[in-house]
């Protein structure tokens, strides 16, 4: 799974991944890239198993950025 957006909300996810329950979860289960870029940057994630990527984990973390991280 691919995220590209603006340089501001790739570090408030970058944020969130690091500082919330879920984003810890996240990045224990997940492989994550970063590419940067001058205005957008895209982080992409992959499973470390072969499990499939749960599709809610995503959007509760998309609703704990929007609420607490994206300012």
């Amino acid at each position: 799974m691919k995220i590209k957006h603006q340089n501001s909300l790739i570090l408030a996810t970058i944020s969130a991944l690091n500082s919330t329950v879920l984003g810890k979860g996240i990045k224990a289960t997940h492989n994550i890239k970063l590419k940067r870029g001058v205005y957008d940057s895209q982080l992409e994630f992959s499973r470390k198993d072969t499990e499939t990527i749960n599709p809610i984990d995503f959007f509760m973390l998309g609703y704990y950025i929007e609420r607490d991280y994206d300012k």
